[in-house]
């Protein structure tokens, strides 16, 4: 018989016998790693070969998949241990606390080898994995089409700019690991806004949260080495039925290298390479109205300059970035370096200059800006309006060429389709219009944010506005490329096409343009959309021209006294010597002319506000 010492070993030895591993939980394990393991590799292959293009399939491989794998070995771990504790809870002999790992047994041997292999792989795995998951969430893939709803706007207007081929973290992160821990947070939250659906709509510009330019933009960037000047020409198109097109050019005033001994700096790059520090404050969070410049002097006093006129409406939260003063640096002005929206007129001139729409259409930079400025509620909805206002316009104007050249048509509508795909965005209230583009002055404020010449310093200096701070003068002429199409003899005798004087000199550009439609070149008719002045057509003077009154068009003053031409004035004009006095424009509103409201005469007359009410003065008393 058996000793009980014998019977302790033998049971422990048939313990031991079966592996911890044999049990349901750490076969489930084994079957999750190895499914998730042999997926995370086959796709990893896939994307060395062709790349992953869906988000969907980098968030299955980056992140679902490993999550599963890593999964798989904490099951595996926990069957094993699981086992143990049922093994010494129903063992009648007393087994150790923990599992008995001893490689002098043959059998513990493999199977630690075994182990550690698996590890080992399954390591480097999780290391690829996790740099290339790393690039992944840098992606235009990851943050651009993930959430294709809210960020579709800014992931196409991306491919359509110069930094198409850079990374988003590239700009929006820039290296090192702080900022990509703090991006990761913030982007948690952002995550939560989209499930939520509590986003803002349109999504407002990063421009305020981003990390300084010199970290990031100036990696590629480096204005100590911009000099010299750079020749811009652009060729615009008209709204005439020719599209006649012509070219607007000018040698851009770079600035830098050429004056690196000069503290001063020079050219556009001035406000990077000067001594002195600008900062400023703005009063809205696009950083379109800024009230407030300061410069310091490289002797460390500061020059203040104040925007004339500006009063702080609202509260501080309600201004947005209003006391937050920030350093003039890359960004302030290449504010859309990467998400650019285009304007309808751009996008027809660049459409026209590509020759993706044959310029001899008639009208069609009228039509294509025209279909392009209406407002669609879906993008459905803007392709077939699109099609349908462009065709009727030709079969209603043009049948003959809507018949002969109904493939040139076809291609003007899917170009301008195409124009409205990359840069409206209804679902998102996106267009060029929600996003300024402070580069240059002409749709929107831009430079003359701060050089619009009503910024002043308490001893009266002026933050200056000359055009030749930063550029030469424009010179327009006949296209180069479309000479033929330019009407010979017809040239512009100055940059803009009618010369600019007076206060139309003083005003900004974007007082004018919006990128849509051009103003219009009737003065009244533009004054009026303005908002500058009322006009009365049934006045009596509707067939007037301008100069009929304003002796130098253009400028308010001096005008034609009224009585060159309404010399044979009676009645009530002349007989009431107050009336005399008060000259003309007392009740007749320049513009308006024709007296129809009792308001003007109870401007003096306020105690006959009860006589006679309801009915015009002039119907009793006799002003002729």
């Amino acid at each position: 018989m058996p000793t009980d010492e014998e019977k302790q070993a033998a049971e422990k030895e048939g313990v031991w016998k079966v592996p911890l591993w044999r049990n349901p939980l750490t076969y489930l394990g084994i079957l999750m790693a190895t499914i998730a393991g042999l997926l995370m590799i086959l796709l990893m292959i896939i994307d060395m070969i062709r790349g992953l293009q869906s988000p969907y399939l980098g968030v299955l491989v980056f992140f679902i998949l490993p999550v599963f794998f890593m999964a798989g070995f904490v099951l595996i771990g926990w069957g094993v241990w699981d086992e143990h504790r049922r093994r010494r809870r129903e063992a009648i002999v007393e087994l150790p606390r923990f599992p008995v790992l001893d490689l002098n047994i043959p059998g513990h041997m493999v199977r630690f080898l075994v182990f550690m292999g698996g590890a080992v792989v399954a390591a480097l795995v999780l290391t690829v994995l996790a740099y290339e998951a790393y690039h992944f969430t840098e992606s235009l893939t990851f943050c651009g089409e993930l959430c294709h709803t809210v960020m579709e706007p800014q992931a196409k207007a991306s491919q359509n700019s110069p930094h198409a081929r850079v990374t988003c973290a590239g700009c929006h992160v820039g290296p090192g690991a702080g900022w990509y821990v703090k991006s990761k947070l913030s982007g948690a939250r952002q995550v939560v806004a989209v499930l939520l659906k509590t986003y803002p709509k349109p999504i407002p510009p990063a421009i305020q949260h981003l990390r300084p330019a010199r970290e990031t933009c100036e990696g590629c960037h480096w204005p100590e080495k911009f000099y010299g000047s750079k020749l811009k020409v652009r060729t615009h198109f008209g709204y005439d039925e020719k599209n006649t097109p012509h070219d607007v050019s000018m040698l851009v005033k770079i600035g830098g290298g050429e004056s690196v001994g000069d503290s001063e700096g020079s050219g556009i790059h001035w406000h990077m390479l000067s001594e002195k520090e600008v900062t400023f404050k703005a009063a809205d969070p696009g950083l379109q109205v800024i009230p407030v410049v300061w410069e310091k002097n490289e002797d460390g006093t500061v020059t203040e300059y104040r925007l004339e006129g500006y009063e702080e409406q609202g509260s501080p939260e309600d201004r947005g970035s209003d006391g937050e003063i920030r350093v003039v640096d890359c960004v302030v002005c290449h504010n859309r370096p990467t998400h650019i929206f285009l304007s309808p007129q751009k996008s027809m001139d660049k459409a026209l200059v590509e020759e993706a729409i044959d310029d001899t259409l008639p009208f069609i930079k009228r039509k294509g800006v025209e279909v392009l400025v209406e407002e669609y509620v879906t993008k459905g909805e803007a392709f077939d309006r699109i099609s349908e206002e462009i065709w009727g316009f030709y079969r209603e104007n043009y049948p003959d060429l809507a018949n002969d050249r109904a493939a040139d048509i076809v291609q003007a509508v899917e170009v301008i389709q195409e124009i409205y795909d990359m840069n409206f965005f209804p679902s998102m209230n996106v267009s060029w219009k929600e996003y300024p583009d402070n580069i240059g002055h002409r749709d929107f404020p831009g430079c003359f944010r701060c050089h619009d010449g009503r910024h002043v310093s308490e001893d009266g200096k002026v933050i200056r506005r000359e055009c030749e701070t930063c550029h030469t003068m424009p010179e327009s002429g006949p296209s180069k490329h479309w000479a033929e199409g330019f009407p010979e003899g017809q040239e512009w005798e100055t940059w803009h096409p009618w010369d600019l004087k007076y206060q139309h000199a003083a005003m900004n550009c974007s007082r004018c343009h919006s990128g849509g439609l051009p103003p219009s070149r009737d003065c009244a008719t533009c004054h009026e959309e303005k908002g500058v002045a009322k006009y009365n057509e049934d006045s009596g003077m509707g067939d007037f021209q301008c100069g009929d009154c304003h002796l130098n068009l253009q400028k308010v003053q001096p005008i034609v006294e009224c009585t060159d031409c309404h010399d044979d004035i009676t009645g009530l004009h002349v007989e009431i010597e107050d009336h005399i006095d008060a000259g003309c424009l007392t009740c007749h509103k320049e513009h308006l002319w024709v007296v129809d409201s009792r308001d003007i005469c109870y401007e003096c007359h306020d105690d006959k506000e009860d006589h006679n009410p309801g009915n015009l003065c002039s119907d009793c008393h006799d002003f002729i």
